[in-house]
């Protein structure tokens, strides 16, 4: 054998021994984890998952953005692709899931209770030449509303004639927590059939979500609606974008009273195993430092309460409403024409 065929033999040699060496530090497959969340929290997940992944090599996490009520029917579903971990804008979704799955002969579907991770509440955005038209007193009212909802147009509200038609934005309440809460904040001092009806008469193009619903209001403008309805963690997640797109962008203003949200983290049981499960440990990253951080940086309030809007502090916040009420609201709207 000549000095160079060895010398190329010693080189494969030592290339396959270091390989050999090395092998066992490899990482083996990853473990895939599956998250659903509401559209609410699809920016905040953009930027938790390379955070999460650097901190946990070993997990693939992978997520959904599903309305609230399609959350809860698709993993309800026989046969459905299931998320391990579920994150709805309202805690109270995760009790009709538990409700729903008790009724399936299964008392126990979350291996341990939820865990909230942040609190966001409903509020208004408007553009301002249109907020001080309708709320005359620069603060929001029911009243106005749907006085407002009840004229139709502009014209009839002391409005420049060119605005047209007075325009609600709201989501779908079929389909969309948002939604629920405004058919409820709308209908508690006048319930009824023809308050439901009123409401929907007024909506322009209801969204499928709420962070669809105030990119759709930001990207048409003033023509395309007059106010929306959203949650104060998307209204302060896009505000610069607002002002970018529309020079003075677009007011905040707090409904008093409002509905306020906790979104809490429930892990499914049969979908972990244990504490040190990808599904706990993404919970658990979730009220961590870094976790919190992104969150509040993506306009949501801590778990406690704090952080938000000045233009929120001060208002009433009430419950969400039971699930008696919203399905009755529910059916009222179906009805309505």
């Amino acid at each position: 054998m000549s000095s160079l065929n060895r010398r190329r033999v010693l080189s494969l040699a030592i290339a396959a021994a270091a390989l050999a060496l090395a092998s066992p530090l490899l990482p083996g497959p990853r473990q895939t984890l599956l998250v659903a969340v509401g559209s609410e929290l699809e920016v905040a997940m953009g930027r938790l998952e390379p955070l999460f992944e650097r901190r946990h090599p070993g997990i693939d996490l992978r997520w959904q953005v599903q309305g609230a009520q399609d959350m809860i029917h698709r993993q309800l579903e026989a046969g459905a692709e299931r998320a391990r971990v579920l994150i709805p804008a309202n805690r109270d979704l995760l009790q009709a899931y538990a409700a729903a799955r008790s009724a399936q002969g299964d008392d126990q579907p979350f291996q341990t209770p939820p865990r909230p991770i942040a609190r966001t509440l409903l509020l208004a955005v408007a553009w301002p030449q249109r907020s001080a038209v309708l709320f005359r007193n620069g603060r929001f009212s029911w009243p106005e509303l749907r006085r407002a909802a009840a004229a139709g147009q502009w014209a009839a509200l002391g409005g420049p004639a060119p605005w047209g038609s007075f325009d609600l934005r709201i989501t779908d309440p079929l389909r969309s927590n948002s939604g629920q809460l405004v058919l409820a904040l709308w209908s508690r001092d006048q319930p009824g059939q023809a308050t439901v009806t009123a409401l929907k008469r007024a909506v322009f193009r209801p969204a499928r979500s709420t962070d669809i619903l105030l990119r759709e209001f930001i990207s048409g403008g003033p023509n395309d609606g007059d106010v929306a309805l959203v949650y104060e963690s998307t209204a302060l997640l896009r505000r610069d974008e607002a002002t970018r797109r529309w020079p003075g962008g677009y007011r905040l203003l707090a409904p008093d009273p409002t509905i306020e949200m906790v979104l809490a983290a429930a892990v499914l049981r049969g979908e972990a195993q244990g504490s040190g499960s990808a599904a706990e440990r993404f919970v658990r990253f979730l009220g961590g430092s870094e976790g919190q951080a992104v969150l509040r940086g993506a306009g949501f309030r801590g778990p406690n309460g704090e952080g938000g809007s000045a233009d929120a502090d001060g208002v009433r916040r009430l419950p969400s409403p039971s699930r008696p009420e919203l399905d009755e609201l529910l059916r009222q709207w179906q009805q309505a024409g």
